[in-house]
């Protein structure tokens, strides 16, 4: 006999062996023992979480003629001719093969007529989002007024593709996926009965990349076992799929904590070297860090396998939480650009460069990542702000000396005071406050205000007449530093820097790149001056 496939092998044949979705064998469960059906039913969720199955097993519970708390026997003549797919009164249709009018017209001549065998006759369409629009308002009337021998049984993995006609005829289930600690049970189960010893990390692995798919698991199992058919083991799983061990991925994560481009290479090259496939590296170093998200922000319930506890353990505490959200942002651009781009190789060490030197990113997300980071280390006292340095600039002989500024406070809110004619003065102080905007800027992060300093990251600084002219580069941050508050802090800043008091504008208007790129490293290198002489921002 042809081998079978260990998903096809081990399809639940009642209601209580279906994994992980209790919640929906329970409810038709006791539909079919109190007689409550529904004449329509919706399966939906992803792939390999048990549509099908449950289907195939609600088709024979229906019509099964000793039925047991629900379950069908499966020892009955209606049964077995269901089981072995000879019963007429049950019909399996692929709406991804079958999408017309033609197809759904066929189906409602064939509900007409009375059941041969059965009680019921059951329609069970699957795909059913492929259904062509006319096809599904063919199906529309019957769906909704059935004779009493007809049951619909709908499943698809796109809901949102189903038109809100057909959903509200149909008695909805939407299936779960399956957690790894229940695809773990079911694999040892099966293991165990085909007499096959296998290790809980590679189980705990399969499982993993099953992506909670009980089918997916079980196609891996299957394809690791063809290799080696009397043992499982982690590093035989790996192997056979090409996947890239934790100990590398995390080996990887400490190499962005620490900052080593030189030993991420060496480390990536060697990966390569051995086969690895760069996609497989590129999303196993995602879900790393999506792991350490997770246990940082909830270490209580997280969820993992032994050894990999172990690698998260070591590795979460050198992360800050922006970090890592900047370094998944990282990684999916370079995800996407693989389709695109004409080397992967190069994308991807790109990606990595990028991970192991942040000073190099000027984008906001690298930015407020590398702000976080400091704020860490002020706040754990590894890190002592130096006094506020002083400007320099009226030191240089080829500086022109600037009036002192006017008495008169020229805020946000107030009206501009009535001058004379002759205006030069005024333009000239607040040209005073563009030159030595880097010292306001770094004034707001040695005191705190690091809100409003990573707003104002982007800022293009405009002397216009009596009027500081702010223009940032979107509406929102527009309206947020237009608030009093953050005026009374951007204001607070000037004033300490250069004694002046301007009248504060903020716009939104298109910031070049270059221009974006060169304020960001102007401002971080003045930044970097109120820091301790052996400190360094990237």
């Amino acid at each position: 006999m042809a081998y079978q496939a260990l998903y096809r092998k081990w399809r639940p044949v009642i209601f209580d062996d279906i994994i992980g979705q209790h919640h929906i064998t329970d409810t038709i469960k006791n539909e079919v023992s109190t007689g409550r059906l529904a004449h329509a039913y919706l399966f939906t969720g992803t792939r390999g979480t048990g549509k099908t199955t449950t289907s195939k097993v609600l088709s024979r519970a229906v019509n099964c003629k000793s039925p047991i708390e629900g379950n069908p026997c499966n020892e009955c003549e209606v049964c077995k001719a269901i089981m072995g797919e000879v019963c007429l009164d049950v019909q399996e249709i692929d709406a991804a093969s079958n999408t017309g009018v033609d197809n759904i017209r066929d189906i409602i001549s064939q509900v007409l007529y009375l059941p041969s065998l059965c009680r019921y006759k059951v329609f069970i369409i699957d795909e059913v989002h492929m259904l062509s629009k006319g096809a599904f308002n063919a199906l529309l009337k019957t769906l909704e007024e059935p004779p009493e021998h007809i049951i619909f049984i709908l499943a698809t993995t796109e809901i949102q593709q189903i038109p809100a006609t057909i959903l509200s005829r149909c008695q909805r289930f939407d299936f779960k996926t399956i957690s790894v600690s229940d695809i773990v049970s079911n694999l040892k189960s099966i293991l165990s009965s085909e007499g096959i010893s296998a290790d809980d990390d590679a189980l705990e692995y399969v499982a993993y990349l099953g992506d909670g798919s009980m089918r997916d698991s079980l196609s891996i199992l299957d394809q690791c076992l063809a290799f080696s058919s009397d043992s499982l083991s982690l590093a035989r799983v790996v192997d056979v799929v090409g996947a890239v061990d934790d100990k590398i991925l995390y080996e990887f994560a400490a190499d962005v904590a620490k900052k080593d481009c030189i030993s991420a290479l060496r480390l990536f090259n060697a990966c390569v070297n051995s086969g690895k496939n760069f996609d497989n590296i590129a999303k196993g170093l995602l879900s790393v860090f999506r792991e350490i998200i997770m246990y940082k922000i909830n270490k209580d319930e997280f969820s993992a396998s032994r050894l990999k506890m172990k690698y998260l353990s070591g590795c979460a505490d050198y992360f800050e939480v922006p970090s890592l959200v900047n370094a998944i942002n990282i990684l999916s651009d370079c995800i996407v650009s693989f389709k695109t781009f004409s080397s992967q190789r190069v994308a991807l060490e790109c990606a990595l460069i990028r991970l192991t030197t942040p000073a190099m990113n000027s984008d906001f997300d690298s930015v407020l990542a590398r702000l976080s980071s400091l704020e860490a280390k002020m706040a754990s006292g590894v890190l002592t702000v130096a006094p506020q340095a002083q400007s320099t600039k009226d030191e240089q002989t080829d500086e022109i000396p600037l009036p002192e500024p006017p008495s008169e406070d020229y805020g946000y809110d107030s009206e501009p005071v009535d001058r004379p004619a002759a205006q030069s003065g005024d333009e000239r102080y607040t040209i005073r406050i563009e030159e030595n905007w880097s010292d306001v800027m770094a004034y707001m992060s040695s005191n705190g205000k690091y809100v409003v300093y990573t707003m104002l990251f982007n800022a293009a600084i405009k002397a216009s007449g009596d009027e500081l002219v702010i223009n940032v580069d979107d509406q929102d941050k527009r309206h947020t530093l237009s608030e009093p508050a953050n005026l009374a802090i951007i204001k607070e800043a000037i004033a300490s820097v250069t004694g002046l008091t301007p009248k504060i504008k903020i716009t939104a208007e298109a910031i070049s790149p270059d221009k974006q790129s060169d304020d960001v490293f102007r401002q971080l290198g003045a930044m970097e001056k109120n820091f301790p002489e052996n400190f360094r921002i990237d």
